[in-house]
């Protein structure tokens, strides 16, 4: 075989391999945008392996929804846990995933509160696509960056964007469209207590 021929089964291979991943990640969030988002292929191939793993060890081929009720109970008992405002956690897992705990971010954000791979691997040892280990570590993730901003819009870009991102930016909003959205976003929801 030439090295041609060697060169062009493994490009073909790539891009076979790049299309099962976009179309698994669109299959978790009927986004249409995740079929033709090529990038992030690492993220999103570790966040497929955590949802493939799940689905077979764990909860079956049925992607069966949770209740919001039942996300919401789990959420507020944790976020009392944390010393968090639960409501600005429930609004959170709703901007973040709409309460889909199967969901897959085009950058490879898994579960109910769309973290990373490596953050959530930071914050848990656990099963990313079970609520309650993917609830616990995005709280526990939400609760440090309110702690090191002292401020919710920072803790908020701090969580979309991560810390470092906000602290280049000399501890503002950074200038990321998406960023900026996502903080306006969840701060025209949310009323804090004693507000």
């Amino acid at each position: 075989m030439t090295a041609e021929k060697i060169y062009k089964r493994i490009l073909t291979a790539f891009i076979a391999y790049v299309l099962l991943l976009n179309t698994l990640t669109f299959l978790t969030t009927f986004n249409p945008k995740q079929l033709l988002n090529p990038f992030h292929i690492r993220n999103r191939t570790i966040s497929v392996y955590h949802l493939t793993r799940h689905v077979i060890l764990v909860s079956g081929i049925a992607f069966r929804p949770i209740p919001r009720e039942v996300v919401n109970e789990k959420a507020v008992r944790l976020s009392e846990e944390f010393g968090i405002d639960p409501e600005l956690v429930k609004i959170v897992i709703d901007v973040e995933s709409e309460y889909n705990k199967f969901a897959i971010s085009r950058t490879g954000a898994m579960g109910l509160m769309q973290l990373m791979p490596a953050t959530f691997n930071d914050m848990s040892d656990g099963d990313p696509f079970l609520m309650e280990d993917n609830l616990r570590a995005g709280i526990k993730y939400l609760t440090q960056q309110l702690a090191r901003f002292r401020n919710t819009e920072l803790a908020l870009s701090a969580y979309n964007a991560g810390p470092t991102t906000v602290t280049s930016f000399g501890n503002r909003i950074p200038d990321y469209g998406e960023t900026q959205h996502y903080v306006k976003k969840i701060m025209g929801r949310y009323r804090p207590k004693g507000n």
